[in-house]
C-alpha cells in the first residue's frame, strides 16, 4: 500500500514545490519537527509503524503509509540527487506500467538504478531505518 500512497503523497509535495508552495524538503522537515499536523497525537502516528509493514489491514490508511512513505522517497532523492531520482521515478513507472509490484521489487529496482546513476549512494540505511525501522529514524 505504501508504494501507492507514498508515491501519491510525494507527488502532491512535488506539485506544491513546482507551483509556489512548500518544497518537498519543507514538507519533510514539517513532518520531522511535528509541525505538519494540527495535533501532537496525529504527529505520533507518523512514527507508529514502518510504512512497509502496517500492523494490520485496519492500519493501511494510517499516516505512516502516506506521509512517512513520502519521507522514504524524499530520503532516496537526497541520497541519489534530483536527476537520478526523477529518472528513477520515470523508469519505475515505465517498468511497472499495467502491472503489480512489491516492496522488494521497488527496493531492488532503486538499488540497481542507484548503482548506475549514483554509485556512492547507499540506500540500505533508508530501507532499514525509514521503510522498515520502528519509531522515528534519525533525520540525517
Amino acid at each position: 500500500m505504501w508504494l501507492n500512497e507514498g508515491f501519491a503523497t510525494y507527488a502532491e509535495w512535488l506539485w506544491q514545490e513546482d507551483h509556489g508552495g512548500d518544497s518537498a524538503q519543507e514538507n519533510f522537515d514539517a513532518l520531522w519537527e511535528g509541525d505538519y499536523f494540527d495535533t501532537d497525537e496525529a504527529d505520533k502516528g507518523v512514527w507508529a509503524f514502518p510504512p512497509a509493514e502496517p500492523p494490520s489491514a485496519e492500519h493501511i490508511s494510517d499516516s505512516p503509509v502516506y506521509e512517512r512513505a513520502a519521507m522514504v522517497l524524499h530520503k532516496i532523492r537526497q541520497a541519489i540527487g534530483d536527476d537520478a531520482f526523477f529518472d528513477l521515478l520515470k523508469g519505475w513507472a515505465t517498468a511497472r506500467r499495467h502491472g503489480n509490484a512489491s516492496t522488494a521489487d521497488f527496493t531492488a529496482y532503486a538499488e540497481k538504478h542507484a548503482e548506475k546513476t549514483a554509485p556512492d549512494a547507499d540506500l540500505k540505511p533508508i530501507w532499514e531505518e525509514w521503510l522498515y525501522g520502528e519509531g522515528k529514524p534519525k533525520k540525517a
